[in-house]
Order: C-alpha cells, then structure tokens, then sequence
C-alpha cells in the first residue's frame, strides 16, 4: 500500500509540473532567449559539426555544447525542444520530493516541489528551452543526491553517480556548476562537524572524472578552433551588475522569497540532531546558489535558479511543521506570509496592466484578469492576516498557476510576435548587419531568413551606406557611440524588454 501511494504522489507532482508548464508548448514562436537557441540547433541540423553557429558564424556564446546536445535529438521543432525543458523542469521538481519524502515524510515533499515548480525562476527556467536549464537541473540532482548519500550513510560508491551528474552540468554550463557543487560539499561537511568524512566521499574520483572529461573536450576544441574558442566552452561573462544581479535572484525565488525567513527561523529542528543535520544541505545550498549569483559575474542568468529549489525545501520543511515559529518571532511569520501574498498581488497587477496603460489600450479579457486576480489577491491577504497559513498557501499556488497560463496563453503569443515583426521587416534592408554578441538579433535575423554580415561592435562602415539591426537597453548611448565613427540614425524601432533597432550607418567621410 506504501508502494502504491508513494507512486500516486510521483504520478501527482509529475502531472502537476506538466499541467503548470504545458500552455507554454503552444506558443507558436520563439520568444525571449528562445529564439537564438533556436536558430543555432537549426543550423546544426543542417549539417552537423563539432562548433554551433549561428547565421553561419561560430559564436562564442553561452553553452555552446548545449547546442550540439540538443542537435543530437531525434526531432528539432520548437515544440520537441520545449518538451525537453519540461521533462527536465518535471525531474527537477521529483528529485526535490524524493530528497524531502526520505528525510522529513510525504507531506514535506509535496509541499516541496508544489513550491518550487511554482517559483518564478523554475517557470522561467522550464517554460522555455534555453542553455541553464540543463546544467542547473543536472547541479541541483547532484547536491540533493550527495546530501542524501551523505545522510544516509549508504555505500560510498554512490556518490560517483552524483559525479557523473556533475560532469553533465559542467559540460553544458561551465564553472559555475562546479564551484557551487564542491564548495556546497566541502561547507556542508563541515557545518555538519564531520571533516574526517572527507575522505569517504570519493572526492579523488570526482576530480578524475570531471577533470578527465573536460581536458578532452578542450583538447578537442582547441585542436579545432584554437585554445580561445575551447576557453569559451565553459565562462560566459554576463554584463549585469551587482545590484541588477541581486534583483534577478530575488525575482526568480519570487513569490516564497520572504518565507524563507520564518522558515530559517524555526528552531523546532534544533531539539532533533538528525533533522538539524538533514537542513544543513538546503541551507547551504540556497546561500550557495545566493553567492554564485551575486559574486561571479560569470554567471549567466539562469543560475539564479539554483536558489530556488533549496529555499523551497526550506520552506516546505517548516509548513509540513505546521508553519510553527518560537513566540517571540510570531510577528515576524505573520509579516513575511502577508508581504508574500502582497508581492503576488502586486506582481499580478505590474504584469497584467503595465503593457495594456503603456499601449493605451485595455481589452476586456485583460480587465478580467485583472478584477480576478485583484479578488484572488484579497482572499490571499485576508488568509494570511487570519492566520489560516496552509490555506494560504494552496491559494497561493493556484493563484501562480491562474497566473502563468493566462500568460502563456495570451500575454507571451503578443510579446513573442512583435519582435518577429520587426525582425521581417529589417531583413528587407540589404546589406544587413548585426553585432556579433547580440544572439538576440541574430537569432531573429536568422529565423526570418535574413542574409546578414556578422560584425563587432568596433565597426567601421566603408565606401557606402549599410543597416545596423540591434536589441539594445540603451538605444540612446548606443546611437551616441556610433556618432563618434559614422554618421547613424534610427529607421524603425520597438521597445519590449528592450529596444530592437534598425539603424542606417554612413562613413564620416565617403573615399575619393
């Protein structure tokens, strides 16, 4: 009976995440970060080769072996290619529920990954393909399978298989997932007072096998594209600042983010040693995934993500505990479960009628969504002043899941097709050229078939007139800095989530 109702809870949390992210399949064009990604598996479609490219250019981009691996699949549409980021969101989100389920019981695990599969960062992250979703899925499996491993004191051995999985993660993601696995393993033994178990975790063989792999596949790439281009494989330097880095990780643990705190708070584990070792691994790795974030600016923006799965665990630990916190910080739980049903409200409403007041335009289904959500929101807000905690929380994440197929189905179809416009239309313009860091650009010059000259950003046009397609945030100092070498001017341009431009650019002075 036990074996029949633990599947039924797997079968759940699998149908769960499927339900929540399959509206996203049915966008019928690729949107945001998709549409680079996109293009370049297409290219290598047409004829496999060891280096991506992209408008017939090598790239030196983020997760150029993620490209190669998601070429190697049997089906390459858009739809398939989601698919896969789905199954990997819906893997992310059972490990969670096994690592909960063995330690702490059903009801921490399901309250677990319900939380996680309705974060920000995990819709983000598997709604739509892109280059983290497979190293942070491939990372977050291998910390929660070594933590259990660990705790559970089983045969050694096993921990080559979280290996393994790291291997997968640094293969396709870099750096990032390295350091944040064998510093969240080091810290975690040593928070746990147990150095000596340092030597039973086969830590030489992790070394063996990810270093091991990863020299040949420099060596490889070096033979071919030179010591510059295999260096690439594994750093991608993000320009984002501090602060808006720090910004990008609140949002993707949006909107569990400040139950984190009551849940950190609750000292019911600390009269239970086992349970107080058993949260040493989500803690450590939420403040991990917090660090690589802030403190690397080698991390692309996905990795925001790993975060979320170790703060939820976290937070679903205390509400499987009846949401129980020592007198003193009462105040403090109610505080924390009031602003999060506030940040959903208040996020709901920025995202529903931000771009209908922008445009001047509100249409009927879109005042509805709002009236529903501003009513849900309300219902949210008085549960929680109540104190009525789990129902709260089951509203909460209903109110995610209303709240994310609306998009789906509605906002991001809009959101998706404006660029693709504007990208048809500046592929009439001949010749075209496109800077070659701006994958955006390129990717939508290649799916509209535009024949496009790949060119850096310190260009110089010569002897005749040229057009410049860009996606910019700062369309102004862009126009600027080109004034400085030619003369330029905007054609036509849209703003959504940014600028995309198209530019006619001159010499300062024609030849003679």
């Amino acid at each position: 009976m036990r074996i029949i109702q633990s599947f039924l809870v797997l079968l759940g949390i699998f149908l769960s995440c499927l339900v929540l992210l399959a509206p996203f399949l049915t966008i019928g064009n690729p949107w945001g970060n998709e549409i680079w990604l996109f293009e370049a598996v297409q290219e290598m479609n047409r004829g496999l080769r060891l280096v991506p490219t992209l408008n017939g250019v090598p790239y030196t981009g983020p997760s150029p072996l993620t490209v190669l691996m998601l070429s190697l699949l049997p089906f390459h549409d858009l739809f398939a290619l989601r698919i896969v980021s789905v199954l990997l969101g819906c893997l992310t989100a059972l490990c969670v529920l096994v690592f909960c389920v063995s330690l702490w019981g059903r009801r921490a695990g399901v309250y677990s990954a319900l939380l996680t599969i309705t974060s920000v960062g995990f819709i983000a992250s598997f709604a739509a393909i892109g280059t983290v979703a497979l190293p942070a899925c491939m990372t977050v499996l291998a910390f929660l399978l070594f933590s259990q491993i660990y705790l559970k004191e089983a045969n050694p051995w096993w921990y080559l298989l979280s290996y393994l999985l790291m291997c997968a993660a640094v293969l396709t993601g870099g750096w990032i997932p390295l350091v944040f696995f064998i510093v969240g393993i080091v810290l975690f033994i040593l928070f746990d007072l147990s150095p000596k178990r340092l030597l039973s975790i086969k830590l030489p063989y992790a070394f063996l096998i990810i270093g091991g792999v990863v020299v040949l596949v420099y060596i490889a790439y070096w033979s071919l594209e030179g010591s510059g281009y295999a260096r690439s494989l594994f750093a991608y330097e993000d320009s984002r600042r501090f602060l808006g880095r720090l910004l990008l990780w609140s949002k993707y643990n949006l909107p569990w983010l400040f139950l984190v705190i009551p849940a950190w708070a609750y000292d019911g584990g600390n009269r239970d040693v086992s349970t107080w070792r058993s949260l040493l691994a989500p803690k450590t790795g939420y403040v991990l995934g917090l660090a690589v974030v802030l403190f690397s600016r080698h991390a692309q923006e996905g990795y925001a993500l790993l975060s979320v799965p170790f703060g939820c665990i976290i937070i679903g630990y205390w509400m499987s505990r009846g949401f129980l916190i020592r007198q003193g910080l009462q105040t403090v739980r109610t505080v924390c479960v009031i602003a999060t049903g506030a940040v959903l409200l208040v996020s709901a409403l920025a995202y529903l009628s931000i771009g209908p007041i922008t445009a001047l335009s509100v249409d009927v289904g879109r005042m509805v969504a709002i009236l529903v959500s501003l009513l849900a929101g309300g219902i949210i807000l008085l549960c929680a002043k109540k104190r009525l905690f789990p129902a709260m929380a089951v509203l909460s994440m209903i109110f995610v899941l209303g709240l994310s197929w609306y998009a789906a189905l509605d906002v991001l179809p809009q959101k998706a097709e404006g660029p693709l416009d504007f990208a048809r239309k500046a592929s009439l313009y001949s010749p075209l050229l496109v800077y070659q860091n701006d994958l955006i650009m390129r990717g939508y010059a290649g799916y509209c078939g535009a024949r496009t000259i790949v060119v850096s950003e310190k260009m110089v046009p010569i002897g005749e007139k040229a057009y410049l397609a860009v996606r910019t945030d700062d369309l102004k100092a862009l126009i600027k800095d080109l004034n400085l070498r030619m003369h330029a001017y905007v054609i036509n341009a849209y703003r959504e989530q940014g600028t995309y431009a198209l530019i006619s650019i001159a010499p300062l002075t024609p030849l003679r």
